[in-house]
């Protein structure tokens, strides 16, 4: 099945705000096996509506945004008006608008009443997070849905449709997929001609981000798609972190969690950064004991009691200083396993010796502390978050070799 997603607002095409509805929607939609064939962001205006249904070809037409109780939200009015549908008030949906006001103490204004006009063969979309429903209408050949702009409204909404969009995809579409530590996209692609010659009937996709690379499998034979990733493990090996569903602090945690073990961490170069992502999992708290960011050299004496002389004979940012650095930690917390994370973020502080990207990483397991570095390419804030996935990568791995 194919789809066209159309992204309604002026605030879009003006920079104001970065369409993030678009990237996610493209996304899901392929993991259910809808091939995303044209998107567009276009002006709150019925003409530029009207405009691009006219060159629509798809089965599936998603528009967000524009359902709002302004005057300039008219993306329900519009294509109502291109497909001849007539808009009729639903009480049910303006008694719900009007409780949604009355939980908050707040008082509806005359403007919100719009947003409970529907067509009578629309189906109705509840929006449990604001005050514009969405709605999905099948007219002319077309599955037609409108979504809200705002991705806290719009994903739970597109959640609770899913199970209704699987149901048009005529064939079903296996997809898997699996996340990994980057080593650069270019060298991975580089490594797995192979297999995408040996594999024809698997689609094979990456999605680059800051240090990490998801790759996504799909194929409509699922015996095919199964080899495919066994193959992609081997080939990989211990850069495979999860799958794709997770996120590597999800992953991590999950580990820990399984373990029966407890995370401590120092950080320097990275400021708490790693920690942070750490805590972004719900259940961080069951595994997440301590966090340290000691970004001077009189904090790392002081807090964990570091030796001055290996921070003057090898400088902070060192085998020498991590290792100390992720030791003491563990032995001042109860923690299983300690982190510590040490480096030049840049964009100054650099020399020929310890460039900048370079960043030293310790980690204390079972009585044993082992070193690492790597040297991170991009900006500060790119060389602070390949850091934090590195960092988390260590731990995780200590964790399943120690396991194993």
């Amino acid at each position: 099945m194919k789809a066209t997603i159309i992204s309604v607002g002026d605030e879009l095409l003006m920079g104001k705000t970065i369409n993030t509805n678009q990237a996610y929607l493209s996304k899901e939609l392929s993991l259910m096996g809808i091939e995303t064939m044209f998107a567009a962001s276009i002006k709150d205006n019925r003409n530029a509506i009207r405009n691009t249904l006219d060159i629509v070809k798809t089965p599936l037409v998603i528009f967000t945004g524009g359902l709002g109780p302004t005057a300039d939200d008219l993306t329900k009015e519009a294509v109502s008006e291109y497909f001849g549908l007539e808009l009729k008030l639903n009480e049910k949906v303006l008694t719900i608008i009007k409780a949604y006001f009355d939980k908050s103490n707040r008082e509806m204004k005359e403007t919100n009443v719009k947003q409970a006009y529907f067509p009578d063969n629309a189906t109705i979309l509840s929006n449990g997070a604001g005050t514009a429903p969405g709605m999905m209408v099948n007219i002319e050949g077309k599955t037609v849905v409108l979504l809200p702009g705002p991705p806290s409204e719009l994903k739970p909404m597109f959640e609770s449709l899913k199970d209704t969009l699987v149901s048009l995809v005529d064939k079903k579409l296996y997809k898997k997929g699996l996340r990994l530590l980057s080593i650069g996209e270019s060298e991975m692609e580089s490594r797995l001609q192979g297999l995408y010659k040996a594999h024809h009937s698997v689609y094979i996709a990456s999605y680059a981000e800051t240090g990490e690379l998801t790759y996504f499998f799909s194929s409509y034979d699922e015996k095919a798609l199964d080899k495919a990733m066994r193959v992609f493990k081997e080939e990989m090996g211990d850069l495979v972190i999860c799958d794709a569903s997770l996120s590597l602090e999800e992953d991590l945690v999950r580990t820990l969690k399984d373990q029966g073990k407890h995370l401590s961490l120092v950080e320097s170069c990275t400021g708490g950064f790693v920690s942070s992502r750490i805590v972004s999992v719900p259940t961080a708290s069951n595994v997440f004991s301590e966090a340290y960011v000691l970004y001077s050299n009189e904090a790392k004496i002081k807090e964990l009691g570091i030796n001055g002389e290996i921070l003057r004979r090898y400088g902070a940012v060192s085998d020498q200083c991590v290792y100390e650095l992720a030791y003491q930690l563990a032995g001042k917390t109860s923690a299983e396993i300690a982190l510590s994370v040490s480096g030049i973020a840049g964009p100054s502080g650099g020399s020929n010796e310890k460039p900048v990207g370079l960043v030293y990483f310790g980690v204390t397991h079972k009585s044993s502390t082992k070193t690492y570095h790597r040297i991170f390419s991009g900006n500060r804030s790119q060389v602070i978050k390949k850091a934090s996935s590195y960092g988390l990568y260590l731990v995780k791995r200590t964790l399943l070799n120690h396991e194993d």
